[in-house]
């Protein structure tokens, strides 16, 4: 039942599963393993990783084997290390080609101890599919060369930031590697190595090109107000969400706008009670919080103390309404030529073909559509990350 891949790359098919290896053709008893590879994509698999939350195989491994899990480790180092000094380039070869074959049984029956330990003494999450859905996400993503066109730094190495951008591509990967479980509420960060979409330089972002025709950038204005609003079991106010809450509270926009995200993040300077009984936070803590714990719209558990209560709540919520638009438009998008090709705390960008343009529309209205109700969407078009326009 409990099996180990040998290679997470979608090309180097290969288990290990009852004391035996299989490579190629992968058998049908198996339903669960650590971590989501793409070549699993169409089975009905476990993952310990997720039951785990984020935690590495050292921070669950049980006492009682982690001493045998030590040596495997310092083996597996030794043969990295002579990877490395051979000049191997692991992301052109498998794993499993590299090593002698007993090592490989050796280690993969402690993982497979490991594995089982996992789902013996952890519970299933109660958003895994959220989970799983994002993983296998962020997993076509890492696999993805971007299409990075360096000439515009070069041209400015005279721009310090240029130069450390320039460095900062040149040691990384080429390609965006994201962490499920990165943050406390949920938004996605980057592994060490990857791409530095977060915080890639406005001024260099036309380095990104699109690998079919144009970018298609979509997000929410307001989300995290507009996540607030329907958390209350409002309907979405159509038109500028700050002109309706300033209408509401009976004070100009630009004030709403600044006191709102204010009281949301926590300033001490805001009179908190005017918005506590618009956005009924007695209500909404008494549903979603018990005095130590959030579980939020999407059943995320998160440990929080009062004071930060109502952000994470808020933030965790508007991060995991965002993750389902993005599972649902991946689907969509599914045997197309098109594809997500990154995304951004609360927008997504898609690589879009131009035989997909028939299906812009429907994947607006289907972003739009949320189970919060109907978010006003943000649409820009480029030709790259830099010069996105407004439509």
């Amino acid at each position: 039942m409990t099996f180990v891949t040998l290679d997470n790359k979608n090309w180097c098919k290969g288990i290990y599963h009852q004391g035996k290896l299989h490579f190629d053709e992968i058998p049908d008893t198996i339903h669960r393993t650590w971590k989501y590879a793409s070549y699993l994509s169409d089975r009905n698999v476990s993952y310990a990783s997720l039951y785990a939350q984020g935690k590495s195989l050292d921070e669950v491994c049980p006492q009682h084997l982690e001493q045998e899990w030590e040596k495997k480790k310092e083996k597996l180092k030794a043969f990295h290390n002579s990877f490395v000094e051979s000049k191997i380039n692991l992301d052109d070869n498998c794993f499993f080609d590299l090593v002698p074959q007993q090592f490989l049984l050796e280690l993969c029956e402690t993982k497979t101890k490991i594995i089982d330990h996992v789902f013996e003494s952890h519970q299933r999450p109660d958003n895994y599919d959220l989970l799983i859905g994002t993983e296998k996400i962020i997993n076509e993503i890492s696999e993805r060369e971007l299409s990075i066109d360096l000439d515009l730094l070069r041209q400015n190495l005279h721009d310090n930031r240029a130069r450390t951008l320039l460095n900062t591509i040149r040691k990384s990967t080429g390609k965006i590697e994201y962490n499920l479980f990165g943050t406390k509420t949920g938004r996605l960060s980057t592994m060490p190595g990857s791409f530095p979409i977060m915080n890639l330089d406005s001024k260099y972002k036309s380095i990104l090109k699109p690998q079919n025709d144009v970018f298609v950038e979509l997000d929410f204005n307001a989300a995290e107000i507009r996540t607030l609003i329907g958390l209350n079991g409002e309907q979405q106010p159509v038109g500028d969400i700050h002109e309706w809450n300033a209408k509401r509270l009976g004070i100009s926009r630009e004030e709403a706008k600044k006191e709102i995200f204010s009281w949301m993040y926590g300033s001490s300077r805001i009179d908190s009670k005017k918005y506590e009984k618009l956005f009924g936070l007695d209500r909404l803590l008494k549903r979603f919080y018990d005095g130590s714990i959030i579980r939020n719209y999407y059943n995320r558990i998160i440990k929080s103390d009062q004071f930060h209560s109502i952000n994470y709540l808020i933030q965790s919520t508007s991060n995991d309404l965002v993750l389902d638009q993005l599972i649902k438009i991946n689907n969509l998008l599914e045997n197309k030529k098109s594809f997500i090709s990154f995304m951004i705390h609360d927008s997504i960008v898609i690589d879009l073909s131009k035989e997909d343009k028939a299906l812009v529309n429907k994947i607006i209205e289907m972003f739009s559509k949320t189970s919060l109700g109907t978010f006003p969407v943000n649409v820009s078009l480029g030709k790259d990350y830099g010069n996105l326009r407004k439509l």
